[in-house]
């Protein structure tokens, strides 16, 4: 199995601080760089921060890093301009979200032609096979988009399109994970978890994402700590992937509750 950790862009120094705890950690074996608006710095300019950062912090390669595209930045009809930027940083993998939608940034939270236009994921997804063959594609899934049905059927038109994968967006309930994957065994999947510390953050999560949790759930370290692992260890059964969302918390804290460095 592999784990990838997400870094967000704000700064380059923040991303070279980060890089340097990454390395530390042999057990990270994959980066994601989400593409935010509210940052000065896209998703393939931090990877190619990080690359150099990783080179420097031991001359090894360093995780495989995934960049976010989002679809809705990308002409269909023109030549996808990052193709050179990727081989010569060695970016073999992205992640192909649908992009913000009016009002709202970073995903597919809202059904695909509820709002505007359909997403045109599918489309940049083939489009981007066909020009960059090499490339290791994955898609996002959104376990709380509209039903289950639909967002397999809508998994099964990106993996056609040319997707070797899925990363989804965090679950909060491992009762509703294991219901997607036995619908997914023997996918490439990434399974999301991310930390939620306050009542603030997890109002985000069902509003906006439209998350649900477990009656269970406590906004403190320890219940999210304890649920990473819980991920982690269904995920080493079902020889799945972890993605590790960290966004507003202290990431030595996060990693060493749940990888004690004995148990690395």
């Amino acid at each position: 199995m592999e784990i990838s950790l997400e870094l967000v862009p704000r700064s380059p120094s923040s991303l070279r601080k980060d890089a340097i705890l990454c390395a530390s950690r042999p057990v990270i074996g994959g980066v994601n760089v989400p593409d935010l608006s509210r940052f000065s710095l896209r998703s393939w300019e931090a990877c190619g921060i990080l690359a150099d950062a990783f080179s420097g912090a031991g001359g090894a390669e360093g995780p495989a890093l995934c960049p976010h595209l989002r679809a809705r930045d990308f002409s269909l009809e023109e030549p996808f301009p990052l193709g050179d930027f990727f081989r010569s940083r060695g970016i073999r993998r992205a992640l192909v979200i649908a992009g913000d939608f009016p009002g709202g940034e970073g995903g597919e939270a809202v059904p695909p032609g509820e709002r505007g236009e359909r997403s045109p994921t599918v489309s940049f997804i083939k489009k981007l096979k066909a020009e960059l063959p090499e490339l290791d594609l994955y898609a996002a899934f959104d376990p709380y988009r509209t039903n289950i049905r639909y967002e397999l059927d809508y998994l099964a038109a990106k993996e056609e399109a040319g997707a070797s994968g899925f990363m989804s967006q965090p679950f909060f309930d491992l009762r509703l994970l294991e219901i997607y994957a036995e619908y997914l065994e023997g996918k490439r999947v990434f399974w999301g978890v991310a930390p939620v510390l306050t009542a603030g953050n997890r109002r985000y999560w069902e509003l906006r994402n439209r998350a649900v949790f477990p009656r269970s759930f406590r906004p403190d370290l320890f219940w999210n700590i304890t649920f990473a692992r819980q991920v982690l260890d269904f995920c080493k059964q079902g020889g799945f992937n972890l993605y590790l969302m960290p966004i507003r918390m202290d990431l030595s804290a996060y990693l060493s509750g749940i990888w004690p460095q004995a148990d690395e």
